[in-house]
């Protein structure tokens, strides 16, 4: 899984990066091996005006399908991560489970009530 982290008039703080990767890590260790690239842009909006502005946008990529992307505003950045992260892993659990799963084949033509009351007729 390739991880891309980009901030946009917001300085990414160490701190907030290893907080990032820890929730992406717990968020998407079982589908890890399904996921080619998921792409982090967090963003200030109006940077020290204040307000609810903190954007955090999580793009997945899984090969062979449409790819997932979230988009989460909020007034705080660690807010914004958390949902926006539990958001994308929940989508991204739909999707792979869907691939994943076997689709179930129709059973053959149930039998008519006329051949189960022969069956049991032969009995007697």
């Amino acid at each position: 899984m390739n991880l891309q982290m980009v901030a946009q008039d917001f300085s990414l703080t160490p701190s907030l990066q290893n907080y990032l990767q820890r929730r992406l890590g717990a968020a998407f260790a079982r589908a890890s091996n399904r996921v080619m690239r998921i792409v982090i842009r967090l963003r200030d909006i109006n940077g020290p005006r204040g307000g609810c502005d903190m954007v955090c946008q999580i793009s997945v990529t899984i090969p062979g399908q449409p790819e997932v992307v979230i988009r989460e505003v909020q007034t705080d950045m660690y807010k914004a991560i958390n949902a926006a992260v539990k958001r994308a892993a929940y989508r991204t659990r739909l999707i792979t489970h869907r691939r994943s799963t076997p689709r179930y084949e129709k059973a053959g033509p149930s039998p008519d009530a006329s051949q189960m009351n022969e069956e049991t007729s032969d009995r007697d």
